[in-house]
């Protein structure tokens, strides 16, 4: 064997040689590929390996369809309802235009009692609402027929308004309702309003104020102000031009209830029938408050409670004393 002294000096010897051997060992394992893992076996069913089916591929989703685009919205601007113009041909309103207007109008007799030639003035040729040919006076024949037509219009109006203005307040009860009585209620404070309600130089004033200004306007003396109405908008006094000054209509007709002149001419018509047949109430009323004292609405209650015992008959009959 080797002493101890002597191994250490072959150690030492053969160290270089030993280092150098390692590291040549330690680069050729650096450079050998790592060996390659096997694949594991498939797994045995219960007959033998069957290979795992392939996974179909999922089918492609189809493309939603491309939503069209939603026309535009336009905002429709709405046109102002055209002023109806004449078509020649009478309305719905108007298809008896023909009783009322012109040769073949009805008159106020019939026919065989009356011949147009003849016994109707000329200046009554049915170009007027309501001319039955009817002027016994010969009230016409100076040439303001017109004029007559405007007061008897004006006349028809005032009566149309006092009927109900009469009968309704005495009706219900109101203090001064019975116009027999409704002047001295209110000279002596007894209609229950304020002072200033009741007092009558007051109402007179406002009263003559407002009519000046009407009267003016419609005979033409005054210019027609400017205004507004609901549903049509401002107008001016320019807007009256050209229109008759008792039937205007234009910016004053609110219900566009004489739309077409067919219309405004049965209108007219049915007016002046109407305001004729006030009149004559009117009439009745001045006669009946003479004769009883009493209002319409009173004389009605009692003759409809007795009719055979309270009626122009009875009331006007004279009691008188038998004598032997």
């Amino acid at each position: 064997g080797f002493s101890a002294h002597e191994g250490r000096s072959l150690t030492h010897l053969y160290k270089p040689s030993i280092m150098a051997a390692l590291q040549v060992n330690a680069l050729f394992k650096k450079a050998a590929p790592a060996p390659a893992k096997k694949a594991a076996p498939a797994k045995k069913g219960l007959f033998g390996a069957k290979p795992a089916p392939a996974k179909k591929a999922a089918p492609a989703k189809k493309a939603a369809p491309v939503k069209k685009a939603a026309p535009a919205k336009t905002k429709v601007v709405k046109k102002a309802a055209p002023v109806k113009k004449s078509s020649g041909k009478p309305s719905q309103a108007g298809g008896d235009l023909a009783k009322w207007y012109g040769k073949n109008r009805r008159f106020y007799l019939p026919s065989g009692l009356l011949d147009p030639a003849t016994d109707v003035p000329s200046y009554m040729d049915g170009t007027l609402a309501g001319d039955y040919g009817f002027d016994p006076l010969k009230l016409g024949a100076d040439g303001k027929i017109n004029d007559y037509r405007a007061a008897e219009v004006i006349h028809a109006r005032w009566a149309m308004l006092a009927i109900p203005g009469i009968v309704i307040p005495e009706a219900l009860g109101i203090p001064g309702g019975v116009w027999t009585e409704t002047g001295k209620v209110f000279l002596d404070g007894e209609a229950g309003r304020p002072e200033i309600l009741q007092n009558p130089i007051i109402f007179a004033g406002i009263q003559i104020a407002l009519f000046a200004a009407v009267e003016g306007y419609r005979s033409g003396k005054v210019a027609p102000p400017e205004g507004f109405v609901p549903g049509k908008g401002k107008f001016s006094g320019s807007d009256f031009a050209g229109l008759d000054p008792i039937n205007p209509g234009g910016p004053l007709d609110f219900f566009n209830v004489a739309s077409t002149p067919e219309d405004l001419a049965i209108l007219k018509v049915k007016e002046i029938k109407n305001g004729r047949l006030a009149m004559i109430a009117m009439l009745g009323v001045f006669v009946q408050g003479l004769t009883t004292g009493e209002g319409p609405a009173a004389n009605w209650g009692k003759h409809v409670a007795d009719p055979f015992g309270y009626n122009f008959v009875t009331i006007s009959a004279i009691e008188r004393t038998p004598v032997l």
